[in-house]
């Protein structure tokens, strides 16, 4: 059986193989952010991105809205979807979301929740 471990370096998840010998090597980059605050009225680049989830905190006073944009430049309504899998046009409650993946993010509408980010492939 190989032996395969993980290891984080920076902000990007590497998966090492024992090369039999107590040494490792790398034998692929999975690109992967740890959770981390987001500011959603600031953009976030997840073009290297397939899998999006963020973490509302807290009750928000005016709902999110977010969109979604492949240019970063020219942005338009996006669904999320809750941890069931329905499909949200806006998120008004505290919780764990998913968002479209391979594109750039923010939210258009929204106030009064903090937010973590985490991505994946």
């Amino acid at each position: 059986m190989t032996d395969i471990t993980f290891t984080t370096v920076g902000s990007r998840q590497k998966r090492l193989v024992d090369m039999g010998d107590e040494t490792f090597a790398e034998i692929t980059a999975l690109p992967m952010l740890m959770p981390t605050a987001w500011v959603p009225s600031s953009t976030f680049n997840g073009r290297v991105y397939p899998d999006i989830e963020i973490q509302m905190i807290g009750t928000p006073t005016t709902a999110y809205v977010f969109q979604d944009s492949l240019d970063g430049v020219n942005f338009n309504d996006c669904n999320a979807w809750d941890r069931n899998g329905a499909t949200l046009g806006s998120i008004a409650a505290a919780g764990r979301y998913r968002l479209p993946g391979s594109c750039y993010l923010k939210a258009r509408q929204g106030a009064g929740a903090t937010f973590l980010i985490r991505a994946g492939s």
